[in-house]
């Protein structure tokens, strides 16, 4: 069985969050996401989705990085903006 877990950090934060979610709304600025997996050393695609509701029409913007699961289990974490 798959386990996924995510968190996210606000630049300047201390603390990371975890993401119970897919769609979770988030406060303008700069995050770090981390992610940890049941598997190990595989290949992924990171992608992460962002809809401004503050534009009109709102706009939908897609980030894709890929990457790689290390032994451990973890993803590196992948800065995002997030702007009204």
């Amino acid at each position: 069985m798959e386990n996924w877990e995510f968190r996210l950090q606000k630049e300047g934060d201390r603390s990371w969050l975890p993401l119970e979610s897919p769609d979770v709304e988030i406060l303008e600025g700069r995050y770090r996401v981390i992610a940890r997996s049941s598997r190990v050393n595989e290949p992924v695609e990171i992608r992460i989705t962002h809809q401004s509701t503050e534009e009109f029409p709102p706009k939908r913007r897609v980030m894709k990085r890929s990457g790689r699961i290390s032994p451990q289990g973890a993803i590196a974490s992948v800065v995002i903006s997030a702007s009204n």
